[in-house]
């Protein structure tokens, strides 16, 4: 029978069992901790000491001199670099401690350093505990880790404070306390919207009842919604896709791509999963259901510079063009340094001068030149336009429907004015001939249609006996479907310019003809510096009647009184002049008679078109003139609301055409490159699109063009994309990435500080849909960005950069950031979404000291208008020769190629710009007359105002006190000296608030000054 031992028996063995593991158990854990691992302690070595000459391309001084590779494991045990049975005896430990300049390594040719003592041990190590490599870790697929336990559990509010606090375990550092709620809003709405809190915003959730955790969540889910989020993530999204409002090179042409900006904006703020926006950008035109916004979407990769310089060999910068792409697409979503292997094998990473041509043969297919490249391009709507003519329609409805209440008014009107006006009978020309060759037809409405040749001029000569007396001319030039864009036009853009419209009489049996004058000429629209005036001043030059063809293809009517009448059965010949050139000339007209003339009136001119034949705009146009006319104030305002929305609405409808990426029917046939030269094709190694080998390959599913290599970035497999996309997203948000070099996952580029953190974010990223705001989200709402910024001694000297995390970030805003963060405070920023690039203060003369010659680098285009001036940054026109100065000064690139982490400088050139930029001047002015109008009555109540705007706090009483003496220094000046507060306070296009006293005004000014000038405006932390 057997017998059982008691239970508790059993427990106390148990535990004595656990307890004399458990010292076992910590040693392995400790040893499995401490072993070197070869991506984190030796790769970075080898790669930098050693794979010049022993890595992947083996082109360094010593490298025909031996086959060995340091970057294989097997090459290193064969040639006797690594000796697993005798440390010592490995090679690669003696060439490194040799002192024989023959033998060392690296060799002095390398210009590398000699490996420190502290290194030499490294490998010494390594090579014991056996010298074991490792694939590279950025190639491995991200597998989601299992979150480790904590010691600080209070202090864990998501899986990233558990593996930050597992890093933090093997230091003496311990996590930060939280930040404070003003600290807190700050800096999410910074590192959200790019924009400050507004003081409501703080005292909102300073006084929120609700816990904390709750409260920030509102605020963050509110910043997760404004439509400043989608500009702010945009910014450094411009920056990688190399965006600029010019064509780069020497000339610097201006082009129009603000569209593709807009869609990106657009699709940030509709929260496009990012595999999409990933798909879209590179292959939205290949896609099966393309549409126009997806073909938009390919702009991405149409942002490279474009040269127009003549001389060019076309196939050398077209060349160029593909290569871009290949390194900018290599970059942004792969973070590999492509470019290295153009003209050779990858030195440190296994990409091969084949691999990159293959992937050069994915972008090679565009049906594009060097010279002048800009085709194909595609007039596509901009999606943010589209959402604000949408917005001012639903406005405009309710108007007009109040308008419509009165339309039999109106109609009264009309017909009163209509019995005014003169009767009109088509004519019937006897011949109607063309100087140019083109055939005239009549068709049954006596309309004259032109067809067949298309001369570049013409002259139209119509002749024909009159059945009844005529003092004026009407001309309709009237749309057809046979004709350009079914405008009234036979040039290829629509438009028309008439250049002089002659009437010339002979009497009954005589045959000479004789110039009839013509004393006035009116028309229902007019182009800009085309008017119908032209069209009778006897000159026969590049003016002329023209009316927008291009852009408004409508029936357009002139209207030409003649001197004196002309009796019936007098001959009359009509002589319609085009001499503009390019086939500009009225294809389909029609010409009426009139015994009576007409009034110069515009409703008149309009009256003339028949009620059944006018269009949209001359309805409205002659609504607006007899309301003028007849109408009460009241209707006359309706009026003016209706006519400033459809102007807006127009406006926005205006879309240039914009670059983007189209498939050549037949792929071109791309070559390996002979050291990367245009003129050296390799015709021996013909390449086909493919996948670099050492990170994966397209799966057979997937076609060999964009649409498959776009799939590939995004799939599952795919290691490198979710982990650079959520890197980069830490690195917005902490000022450096987990990967330090954002650009570069390979061999140089910077093991992670937090690996596992590093795979976790890149799996939730693909598990959660590819869905920005839920990552971003998620990195807000964990405890390690919420902490306090402030800075111990400790944490000073254990980890002044902040990669252990002990802290919250604290980083210098970027130069758009300053900007807008002083646009903000003062009460300027125009939060206008979208549209064309604007034109800020910019130094007088810049632009053309970079102009070689006139005519390709205007003089800056100086705006009057406060809406060029108070926009977003990224709105600001960069032109690439010469970006943005002030944000320049602040390390913003020039968009010549791709970027994706900026650099960050301390110079006194930007205090300078701080203090003397006309933008900050203004802007401090504005701030101060806030100061003033909103603080409060006492100069410590507006002190400590305009001190929260800046910084979103308050000041601290030895901060009150140096601000407030300033104030009373700058008044007592100012008293003094009232010229000196005059010529501050006109600083900037925006006029002096007048009830507010200049002296005050300008005191005030400096105070804010100062204010925009501290460290806190600054910064984020």
């Amino acid at each position: 029978m057997h017998r059982w031992l008691p239970s508790a028996v059993l427990w106390i063995l148990l535990i004595g069992i656990l307890l004399l593991q458990a010292p076992r158990a910590c040693v392995a854990a400790e040893d499995a901790v401490d072993r070197l691992q070869f991506n984190r302690d030796i790769r970075p070595l080898l790669s930098d000491r050693c794979f010049l000459c022993h890595g992947p391309d083996q082109s360094g001084p010593q490298a025909e001199q031996t086959e060995l590779r340091l970057d294989d494991r097997d090459s290193a045990l064969e040639y006797g670099a690594i000796d697993l049975q005798d440390v010592e005896a490995s090679e690669i430990l003696a060439r490194v401690t040799s002192d024989d300049p023959e033998l060392l390594m690296p060799p002095a040719a390398s210009h590398k350093k000699r490996l420190t003592d502290a290194e030499v041990d490294v490998l010494r190590r390594w090579i014991a505990e056996g010298a074991q490599y490792q694939r590279h870790w950025a190639y491995l697929p991200p597998k989601r880790p299992a979150v480790p336990r904590a010691d600080h559990r209070d202090q864990v509010f998501n899986p990233i404070d558990a593996f930050v606090q597992r890093r933090l375990a093997s230091t003496a550092l311990s996590p930060a306390p939280p930040a404070n709620r003003q600290a807190l809003i700050r800096r999410v709405s910074y590192d959200l919207t790019g924009l400050p809190p507004t003081v409501a915003e703080i005292d909102a959730f300073v006084s929120d009842p609700a816990p904390l955790d709750q409260a920030y969540k509102k605020v963050v889910e509110r910043l997760l919604r404004s439509p400043h989020y989608g500009e702010h993530m945009s910014r450094a999204w411009l920056d990688a896709a190399r965006y600029a409002d010019t064509s780069g090179y020497q000339y610097d042409k201006e082009r129009e791509q603000w569209v593709w900006r807009d869609w990106v904006i657009h699709a940030f703020n509709s929260n496009m999963p990012f595999d999409q926006f990933t798909i879209q950008q590179i292959a939205g035109d290949l896609l099966p259901d393309a549409n126009d916004q997806t073909r938009l979407a390919t702009g991405f990769n149409r942002n490279h510079p474009i040269t127009i310089e003549g001389g060019v060999v076309d196939e050398e910068y077209r060349t160029e063009y593909v290569i871009d792409r290949v390194v900018t697409t290599s970059t942004v979503w792969m973070g590999q340094t492509f470019l290295c292997a153009r003209c050779h094998d990858h030195k440190y990473d296994p990409i091969s001068q084949q691999d990159f041509y293959q992937f050069y043969s994915f972008f090679n297919n565009v049906p594009e030149r060097g010279l002048n490249g800009f085709n194909p391009k595609a007039t596509l709507p901009s999606p943010l336009a589209a959402q604000r003519s949408e917005t001012w329609k639903r406005q405009l409805q309710p108007l007009e429907a109040r308008l419509a209440r009165l339309r039999l008014p109106l109609e009264k009107w009309e017909q009163r004015l209509r019995k005014e006006q003169p009767s009109w009978r088509a004519a019937e020309f006897e011949s109607v001939q063309s100087s140019g060759g083109a055939t005239p037809k009549t068709l049954d409405d006596q309309s004259i249609l032109m067809t067949g040749t298309k001369p570049a001029t013409d002259d139209y000569v119509l002749e024909m006996t009159l059945a009844a007396p005529l003092r004026a001319v009407q001309l309709e030039a009237l749309v057809d479907p046979s004709l350009t864009n079914g405008s009234a036009s036979r040039g290829s853009n629509g438009n028309f310019v008439l250049t002089e419209f002659v009437v010339e009489s002979a009497a009954d049996g005589k045959a000479d003809f004789q110039p009839v004058k013509i004393v006035s000429a009116s028309a229902d629209y007019e182009q800009s510096g085309y008017t119908i005036d032209q069209a009778i001043d006897g000159k026969l030059g590049k003016k002329g009647w023209a009316v927008d063809g291009n852009t408004k293809p409508e029936n357009r009517t002139a209207v030409f009184n003649l001197a004196d009448t002309l009796a019936a059965k007098t001959k009359v010949r009509i002589r319609m002049q085009h001499r503009w050139g390019a086939s500009h000339q009225i294809g389909r007209f029609r010409l009426s008679f009139s015994q009576q003339a007409v009034s110069s009136d515009e409703a008149a001119t309009l009256l003339a078109t028949p009620p059944q034949k006018r269009t949209p705009a001359q309805r409205q146009q002659l609504t607006q003139l007899l309301v003028q006319k007849y109408g009460r104030p009241d209707v006359q305002s309706l009026l003016s609301q209706i006519q400033q929305l459809t102007a807006a609405i127009n406006e926005t409808e205006k879309v240039p055409a914009t670059m983007i990426m189209q498939e050549m029917a037949k792929p071109r046939q791309a070559y390996v490159l002979e050291r990367g030269e245009y003129d050296k094709p390799r015709k021996d190694q013909p390449v086909q699109p493919a996948v670099p080998e050492a990170i994966g390959t397209l799966a057979e599913n997937l076609p060999p063009n964009r649409l498959g290599l776009a799939q590939w970035l995004v799939s599952p497999e795919q290691p490198l994309t979710s982990r650079v996309t959520v890197n980069r997203f830490w690195q917005k948000l902490f000022g450096v990435g987990l990967v330090k070099t954002s650009e570069d996952f390979g061999s140089q580029g910077e093991f992670p500080s937090h690996p596992e953190l590093l795979d976790w974010l890149a799996v939730e990223f693909m598990e959660s849909g590819w869905d920005v705001k839920h990552i971003l989200k998620t990195i807000v709402m964990s405890n390690t960005y919420r902490q306090s910024s402030r800075l111990t001694p400790q944490a000073l000297s254990d980890d002044p950069q902040n990669r252990l995390l002990a802290r919250g970030p604290r980083v210098r805003l970027e130069g758009e950031m300053i900007r807008d963060s002083a646009l903000a405070v003062s009460g300027l920023l125009d939060t206008t979404l979208g549209g064309p690039s604007v034109y800020p203060y910019h130094p007088d003369g810049l632009w053309l000291e970079i102009n070689n010659r006139p005519g390709y680098s205007r003089a800056y285009p100086h705006q009057s208008e406060p809406v060029q001036h108070h926009r977003r940054s990224m709105y600001t026109f960069w032109k690439r020769t010469v970006a943005p100065p002030s944000m320049a000064t602040f390390d913003a690139p020039d968009r010549e190629y791709c970027v994706v982490r900026r650099s960050r400088t301390n110079t006194p050139l930007q205090a300078f710009v701080m203090l003397h930029d006309p933008q900050f001047v203004e802007a401090a002015r504005h701030l101060a007359a806030r100061m003033i109008e909103e603080g409060g009555a006492t100069p410590q109540q507006r002190i400590e105002y305009g001190f929260m705007l800046c910084t979103s706090r308050s000041p601290a009483d030895a901060e009150q006190a140096i601000l407030q003496q300033t104030l009373e220094d700058r008044l007592t000046q100012y008293q003094k000296d009232t010229e000196a507060a005059e010529r501050l306070l006109n600083v900037g296009v925006t006029a002096v608030d007048q009830p507010l006293d200049p002296v005050q005004l300008a005191a005030y000014t400096q105070v804010a000054r100062m204010l925009m000038n501290l460290s806190e405006f600054l910064t984020k932390g």
